[in-house]
């Protein structure tokens, strides 16, 4: 019975691997082993099945099991995402490309067999003559065995195939970098489990680190952009964050060591890594502070010594990185012109929490809900979440004072990948309580899900109201779920932008959904762009107060009919001296009067008597920054005469018309 079960176990374990080395295959060679040998052609999710199914079999050692179906999950997913090299991971891949294959730093040749010849602002000359880089070394190490492995499947399809190059731009080399991708990001999940279970149960650990990474963008840089550095980045933090928790009751002076080569090294794959090491700083001060009370000589000399170890090994660590500026730049510390500027002067510290611009928490309610647990976490084990919060808080400063806070065109609150560990802590510190107080009130966990029955009801019967459902006829229930949403949200806006558009709703006076588009999309926000402009008669709607009739077009000018007078928000990230450009041409008919043009600002009045004549006409006036406020602001626009063309005989049309507007646009004097 004993080798029986042995048996089945090696059986299950055969038929895990044998799926895993399928997908793995489909992705790097883009061949199936499975159809080369059977002529059976098998659809990823197949294999899935198949790896569960020998996961079934399998009894004992859960977790390598469970990470084990993970993998295959996750490169199926990978196939069906259209997973490749892309984005700012070309600019990473390049420092692997070029060691591997020229033994230098110098990626002006790496760039242009990338498909990066036409970006020119990365081959000015370096003082060293080099290409431009603003991206780290860091993802090349860790990178560099499935590069290997990549290479070794290039080398087997070049033989056969002469398009598949064995120069490290062919497909194999790329795609593997996706699995890397992939496993890092697992191995990410593991460490932040552990860290987890210290604290808790094994099985809110594993809830909570997967509700976390499922239930934010680290999902997307594994499954959809995994050539990005975000998934090695979470492994070396939450591996960091996990020796940080595991050893610092009785830390030795190797794990401080280490834990400083381990600070060094994740700060050398992002460069945001290296604010983590305020957890072991921390620790520190508190050991310096404790010997110093007691005038405990000792241990004040063992810390002193334990810092300096750290302090050492980090930099020693980051010399690779540190040699890789001298080549580019000449010097061991540089700071790249085409990377983006840090502004600390001004952090956008509510928009990178709660913009709909990427913020960290508005896009991924599961990191708000694991925020509020951190609280929680804080109170209960105060010597470990007091760093963990003073780091995050450091983390949300650092990263709201780039110039792109929001990430560029990235995924969410992508720059956040390293906090990971500590949202599942808060995650598993409000599952635990949620858990244990739900348990003592069934009535209210009975009572909640009513209530969001009944909210169905009622969100059905606003859109019934509103026309968009026809009652007594066929319904797509995903069309009416659409509007569903937007009643909702018409009420009570996005819930996970709360406080931040509760306030934004209340000192402006408007809705709280409009926090959404109005916030993020502030003028002057920018510092590279001190203007704003509103396409009138072009997705205008939120900006649009009384006054404008229905959208228009006029060859390539979109435009709106205006009656008198008529009121838009312009909002602005701070008040200013502006000018303001009005586009526009007045309604005219024969024995028409002159049309002219007033405008205030929030009741003030900023301009009067312009001319504004028949033809399109850019009408322009001055402002004082007194007349305008950080917020949204409202521009009202007062002609001196609305007329209806069908009074003057200009046919049936019956609105009052004052003039046409093309465009508002106003910029810093």
């Amino acid at each position: 019975m004993r080798d029986a079960g042995r048996g089945m176990r090696n059986a299950g374990w055969a038929l895990i691997g044998l799926a895993a080395l399928e997908l793995v295959s489909r992705e790097v060679a883009r061949k199936s082993l499975v159809a080369g040998i059977t002529g059976l052609d098998l659809s990823a999710w197949t294999m899935v099945a198949s790896a569960v199914a020998g996961a079934i079999v399998v009894s004992g050692r859960r977790t390598a099991v469970v990470f084990a179906v993970l993998f295959t999950i996750g490169v199926a997913l990978q196939l069906q995402l259209g997973a490749r090299l892309q984005s700012d991971g070309f600019y990473y891949y390049a420092y692997l490309r070029s060691l591997a294959f020229d033994q230098d730093v110098n990626f002006t040749n790496d760039y242009k067999m990338l498909g990066l010849g036409d970006k020119a602002h990365l081959f000015n000359p370096t003082p060293t003559g080099y290409a431009q880089s603003a991206w780290t070394i860091g993802p090349a190490f860790v990178w560099a065995p499935f590069f290997t492995a990549g290479h070794a499947v290039a080398g087997v399809l070049g033989a056969r195939n002469p398009d598949v190059s064995t120069n490290g731009v062919s497909f194999p080399y790329r795609q593997a970098l996706c699995i890397a991708g992939l496993v890092y990001g697992l191995l990410g999940c593991w460490f932040t489990w552990r860290l987890v279970a210290l604290y808790f149960n094994r099985g809110i650990a594993a809830m909570a680190t997967a509700f976390v990474v499922i239930g934010s963008f680290m999902l997307w840089y594994m499954v959809k952009e995994p050539s990005m550095t975000h998934a090695p980045s979470m492994a070396g933090a939450a591996g960091f964050i996990w020796m940080w928790a595991a050893t610092r009751e009785n830390r030795t002076l190797r794990q401080w060591a280490l834990l400083g080569a381990l600070a060094g090294f994740i700060g050398m794959i992002r460069w945001q890594n290296v604010l983590f090491a305020l957890l072991p700083a921390c620790d520190a001060l508190a050991l310096l502070v404790g010997a110093y009370r007691r005038n405990d000589q000792q241990r004040l000399r063992a810390t002193l010594i334990a810092g300096a170890a750290f302090t050492a090994c980090a930099v020693v660590a980051f010399v690779p990185q540190m040699l890789a500026w001298r080549a580019i730049y000449g010097t061991f510390l540089a700071v790249s012109p085409v990377g983006p500027q840090i502004r600390w002067w001004d952090p956008q510290i509510i928009d990178i929490l709660w913009s709909s611009r990427n913020g960290l928490l508005s896009w991924s309610p599961a990191l708000y809900l694991g925020a509020v647990g951190l609280f929680i976490f804080t109170w209960m084990r105060p010597a470990v979440g007091l760093p963990a919060f003073l780091c995050l808080a450091v983390m949300v400063f650092f990263n709201a004072s780039i110039q792109d806070w929001w990430g560029s065109a990235g995924f969410g609150g992508r720059r956040f990948d390293g906090t990971i560990p500590f949202f599942a802590l808060g995650a598993a510190a409000l599952g635990e309580r949620a858990i244990h107080w739900t348990s003592r009130r069934p009535a209210v966990v009975v009572m909640a899900a009513a209530a969001m029955i009944a909210l169905w009801n009622v969100t059905l019967m606003k859109v019934a109201q509103d026309g968009h459902v026809r009652i007594g006829e066929p319904v797509s229930f995903g069309d009416a779920g659409a509007h569903q949403a937007r009643a909702f949200h018409g009420w009570f806006g996005h819930p996970f932008t709360y406080p931040a558009s509760l306030v934004f709703a209340a000192r402006n006076g408007l809705p709280i959904g409009s926090y959404d588009l109005l916030a993020a999309n502030r003028f002057l926000g920018d510092p590279t762009r001190p203007y704003g402009r509103v396409d009138i008669g072009a997705g205008d709607e939120l900006l649009l107060g009384d006054g404008w009739h229905g959208p228009e077009r006029d060859g390539a000018i979109t435009f709106r009919w205006v009656a008198t007078p008529a009121t838009l928000l312009v909002p602005l990230d701070h008040a200013a001296s502006l000018t303001v450009q009005v586009r526009a041409k007045a309604f005219n008919y024969a024995g028409s009067s002159p049309q002219s043009l007033s405008a205030s600002v929030n009741g003030t009045l900023v301009a009067a008597g312009l001319t504004a004549p028949p033809d399109w006409t850019t009408i322009e006036f001055v402002t004082e920054e007194r007349a305008w406020r950080a917020g949204v602001n409202r521009l009202q626009l007062q002609f001196s005469r609305a007329t209806r063309p069908a009074d003057v005989g200009l046919g049936g049309d019956p609105r009052p018309l004052a003039a046409a507007v093309d465009y508002v646009r106003v910029q810093k004097r």
